[in-house]
């Protein structure tokens, strides 16, 4: 009977766990993805996205971490974890931006993107789901052209398809209007693979206001918007309205075709055009105009603009003129914003920043060892342990004493070699901080940083960042790494609604990880600029408006630094320095120059001069042309605003700053425009024409074979009209791939240009347009098919008449 109930209560047992079992999978969360990324699957490689995940969920609830696992390039990725709650029978779509994709994904069919975790990712229990493991959108690279357009019609702008603005991407056009149920995002980032939004006639004011939001800020970080004229231009684009460069009237006139013509290049066109009267608004800048009529005008806003046309962009007859697209390329390269062109060869600039700014950023200065220290060191180690430790025993008679006299010297030797080298290591953690920011109009800064940190222990480290400055991290990678694998296990990133938070997962014991970033700090200062340049001479005051001291002041001029000194916050300098010139010019790059100059630093004492270096140089190769001078300097404060958290780090920052400026110049006598003086644009109306700058000299360019107009454009502050133009200079040094002609303005026609050492001294002013232009034709036909190409310099001689 005994054994009996024992089996009864057994099986009792086994029935009750099998029960609670099948309740415990019965309550389950049963959940399936659906994921896609880009505009209509498309993306650009390194560049912010719009990612939607749909989420259906046929089991019980879920709540706790989403993680979205991706590379935003090679060399940089975080994971995102996204606080995630849904109900039994629920569906819930999640609209997020992604600051980039890489295709590191398409390459591993295992490859895992989207992580459910009960409660959070620190320590819940992953869950299991179906449907989407990954995405795998349509991939471009930078020098792709994104167009996207807001019209009723995409048939209004198929002029857009023929528009070239260069590159060897060509062009992409996604008609944002056209998509069905399309979510218009609420983050600027989503937005960052667009080169342009075009907006023709679409009332964007019935978007909700952070949508419309997300659009003025995507502006401001660099984007261009061109709107054209409507009956109602106002009401339709609800806070765009604000930053229109134009006002509109009622009144419509007419634009005769040939006056057109000439506008466009003498790119013929048929039709008359028919405008709006407008008047220009302040702090806005006219394009295109007509009789004093102003046709297009564009307002800066950031980094970005928005430019607007007095007449319709899509309405007939102009959408169908065979040459449209020419004025649309024209009016848009008028507008001069410095869009950011990828010159790495496919990497954006958070992962050259892992390249040229964070691999100096993380040598730190107690890596070096004394090597004569170390030296001494072993020689009197072996002397003790050998010769003089032998007749100091014999001498005693105490030579059985060397078996523990010996292990000890060598633990002893060990831990005074240990306490040397880690003297600075076991207390706190190190930090050292490198930015270069640009100081906008309104006073913020903009840039991009790099923050390193020398752990004095192993396990996780947790940054937090501001609203502004976003974060990721540099992938530690070594020989038996995979660049592939899992993000989430090296560093994952929390979005919150005043801060963010990166944990760095599992760093090792005295190593070095990176945190890399863009940021954006409002209302920080500026410097206050009174220059003026007259007989070579620059003369004036520089003042410090920042709340911090700035050391090693000053003028940035092509390759030359003039040097100011150092500055406290509010202090000025007063300036009378030569400056080797007529003007100052644009700033550029020399590896001979004070700041710059790239070489491995052998001494401790080397590396910030050489992380300073690195900035300078970072900063004129992130793509952005430049036109003017420019006041650099650098502080040693921290003015990042990212942190540690939980831990006080010892801290070294080199943060760079410059902010350019349009110093006053007199002219006077005979003066030299150097070749870079000048602002140049290179064109080409060839359908398999292609062309992109490289990235240190604005005369190096990879271009196909063809032809290509190549026109150089005059300063804005040299007095034209006052001008003897006494000699034009032009310098070819590639005659066996490259041959060039020079446009005469008077004749109209283009006159063969016969040696790379070519000359003109007499009747200068017939080859300079009434606006300082200086126009070539440049034939590339390579022999070999090289796309590299070292385009012809010039320079003009002048002198001021009084």
């Amino acid at each position: 009977m005994k054994q009996f109930i024992r089996w009864c209560f057994a099986l009792s047992i086994l029935f009750l766990h099998s029960f609670v079992t099948m309740s415990e999978a019965s309550a389950a969360p049963n959940l399936e993805v659906k994921a896609t990324a880009g505009f209509q699957n498309k993306i650009k490689y390194g560049e912010g996205l719009p990612l939607s995940v749909t989420v259906v969920n046929s089991g019980d609830e879920f709540s706790g971490d989403l993680v979205i696992d991706y590379s935003e390039s090679y060399a940089i990725g975080s994971a995102k974890a996204i606080p995630f709650t849904i109900g039994k029978g629920e569906t819930k779509t999640i609209n997020l931006a992604l600051p980039g994709l890489s295709e590191e994904m398409s390459y591993n069919s295992d490859y895992q993107m989207f992580y459910f975790y009960e409660g959070n990712w620190e320590d819940g229990k992953e869950i299991s789901y179906k449907g989407n493991k990954t995405i795998r959108p349509n991939s471009f690279g930078q020098d792709t052209t994104f167009f996207l357009t807001l019209t009723e019609s995409a048939d209004r702008l198929r002029a857009l398809s023929t528009v070239k603005m260069g590159g060897m991407g060509g062009s992409q056009i996604i008609h944002l209007g056209q998509i069905k149920d399309f979510q218009f995002p609420e983050d600027p980032a989503a937005y960052d693979l667009a080169n342009y939004l075009v907006i023709d006639e679409y009332v964007l004011g019935d978007l909700n206001e952070e949508q419309q939001q997300a659009i003025l800020d995507w502006v401001q970080t660099g984007g261009v918007v061109l709107i054209g004229a409507s009956d109602n231009t106002n009401a339709e684009l609800g806070l765009l309205a604000e930053k229109l460069p134009l006002n509109l009237s009622d009144e419509r006139k007419t634009l005769q075709a040939e006056k057109l013509t000439i506008l466009s290049s003498n790119k013929e066109f048929t039709e008359d055009l028919a405008f709006f009267g407008a008047n220009v608004k302040e702090g806005s800048r006219v394009l295109m105009q007509s009789d004093n009529e102003p046709l297009a005008a564009s307002n800066p806003i950031g980094k970005g603009a928005i430019i607007q046309t007095a007449f319709s962009l899509g309405d007939e007859p102009l959408s169908k003129q065979a040459n449209y697209s020419f004025l649309l390329t024209d009016l848009i390269k008028k507008a001069n914003v410095n869009q950011q062109v990828n010159n790495y060869g496919g990497q954006n600039v958070k992962e050259q920043m892992t390249y040229e700014v964070a691999q100096m950023n993380e040598l730190f200065p107690s890596f070096q060892v004394s090597t004569p220290l170390m030296i001494t060191i072993v020689i009197i180690y072996i002397i003790l342990v050998g010769p003089l430790l032998y007749f100091l025993l014999k001498r005693k008679d105490k030579r059985e004493h060397a078996w523990w006299i010996i292990p000890a010297i060598s633990i002893l030797a060990s831990l005074a070699i240990f306490a040397y080298g880690a003297k600075d290591r076991l207390v706190r953690p190190q930090i050292q901080q490198s930015s270069f920011y640009e100081v906008q109009p309104d006073g913020s800064l903009s840039g991009y940083y790099v923050e390193s940190l020398l752990t004095n222990r192993s396990g996780n480290f947790t940054f937090e960042s501001e609203n502004g400055t976003n974060m990721v991290a540099s992938k530690r990678m070594n020989a038996f790494s995979n660049n592939s694998g899992n993000v989430q296990a090296s560093s994952i990133l929390n979005e919150q609604a005043d801060n963010d938070q990166l944990t760095v997962r599992d760093v090792g014991y005295w190593s070095v990880s990176s945190v890399i970033g863009e940021s954006n700090i409002k209302e920080v200062g500026q410097f206050a600029i009174d220059l003026k340049v007259e007989a070579g001479i620059v003369r004036g005051t520089v003042k410090n408006e920042f709340p911090f001291a700035l050391k090693d002041v000053a003028i940035w001029s092509g390759t030359k630094m003039i040097k100011l000194g150092n500055l406290d916050s509010n202090e000025s300098v007063e300036v009378n320095e030569p400056v080797g010139s007529a003007l100052l010019v644009p700033i550029a790059m020399n590896s001979g120059s004070q700041y710059m100059g790239y070489g491995t630093a052998m001494k401790a004492t080397d590396l910030p001069k050489e992380r300073k270096n690195s900035l300078i140089r970072m900063s004129q190769m992130t793509g952005v042309q430049k036109t003017q001078p420019a006041i650099v300097a650098h502080t040693e404060d921290a003015i990042v605003p990212i942190s540690l958290m939980d831990t006080r780090a010892e801290m070294s920052a080199i943060n760079m700053i410059y902010q350019t400026f349009t110093p006053e110049t007199i002219f006077s006598g005979e003066f030299t425009l150097p070749s870079s003086a000048f602002d140049i644009a290179v064109n080409t109306e060839e359908t398999s024409g292609y062309y992109n700058q490289m990235n240190e000299s604005k005369f190096e360019w990879f271009m196909a074979n063809g032809t290509y107009t190549y026109d150089w454009t005059i300063p804005k502050n040299i007095p034209i009209q006052q001008v003897k133009w006494t000699e034009l200079q032009l310098a070819n040094t590639d005659t066996s791939s490259i041959s060039v002609e020079i446009y005469n303005v008077t004749s109209k026609t283009f006159e063969e240009v016969t040696s790379g050492r070519f000359s003109i001294k007499e009747n200068v002013n017939q080859y300079i347009s009434a606006d300082g232009k200086v126009q070539f034709k440049v034939n590339k036909q390579a022999t070999n098919g090289a796309d590299y190409t070292r385009l012809p310099e010039l320079r003009l001689k002048g002198e001021v008449q009084k």
